[in-house]
């Protein structure tokens, strides 16, 4: 059972190592229960090195590491799976290629889409707030909550999540928050970890 509560999307962007890697062991001390690592800018070496490193700390606290996008990374580092976009690999092959035992996520923006999510295992949901990372068009409530009720799968939101929104997304039956900038820009990642994932569960 993947633990979806809080789950963290994290880039280096211009942190060093030895920084990035203590704010994702804060991240996770504090109660983030899956990273995934999307880097968008890097060479395929460079990210598989990073990658190595997270994977690294991953394993040392039994959490899965989910590689954004690159499935040829994610089969190199023998990752715990990959997550694709509508515009990435399509999601049978990623399937057939990684085997049954990995994770793939899925983004969706559209209750359409929710006809091609088979061999998926949760759905990433969003932006449902406007946020520099994400320039798509915003998901409402409305639709979310439709997507949330019409899926098999697992659902979690993404989009902007931090300690002053969460709490709009009560009623709502997700298996988590996805949240980047409420970690990865925290001064302390490890508190704002914690209360966020409380704030989930209470939810």
């Amino acid at each position: 059972m993947i633990d979806l509560s809080l789950y963290l999307v994290a880039s280096k962007q211009d942190k060093s190592d030895e920084t990035f890697l203590n704010t994702l062991e804060q991240a996770i001390r504090g109660g983030v229960g899956i990273i995934q690592l999307r880097e968008k800018e890097l060479s395929a070496r460079k990210f598989f090195e990073l990658a190595f490193k997270v994977k690294k700390l991953c394993d040392a606290y039994c959490i899965p590491l989910i590689i954004n996008d690159r499935l040829d990374i994610a089969l190199a580092l023998d990752a715990s799976g990959v997550h694709l976009g509508q515009e990435d690999l399509d999601i049978k092959l990623a399937r057939k290629i990684l085997g049954k035992d990995k994770i793939i996520g899925l983004s969706l923006q559209k209750i359409e889409q929710l006809k091609n999510i088979e061999g998926a295992n949760y759905l990433g949901c969003g932006a449902i707030n406007s946020t520099p990372t994400k320039k798509s068009e915003i998901l409402s409530l409305e639709i979310l909550e439709q997507i949330i009720t019409l899926s098999k799968l697992p659902v979690v939101a993404i989009g902007g999540i931090d300690e002053t929104n969460v709490l709009n997304l009560k009623g709502l039956k997700l298996s988590g928050i996805a949240v980047v900038r409420a970690i990865m820009c925290a001064k302390d990642p490890f508190l704002a970890s914690k209360n966020l994932r409380k704030l989930f569960k209470s939810l």
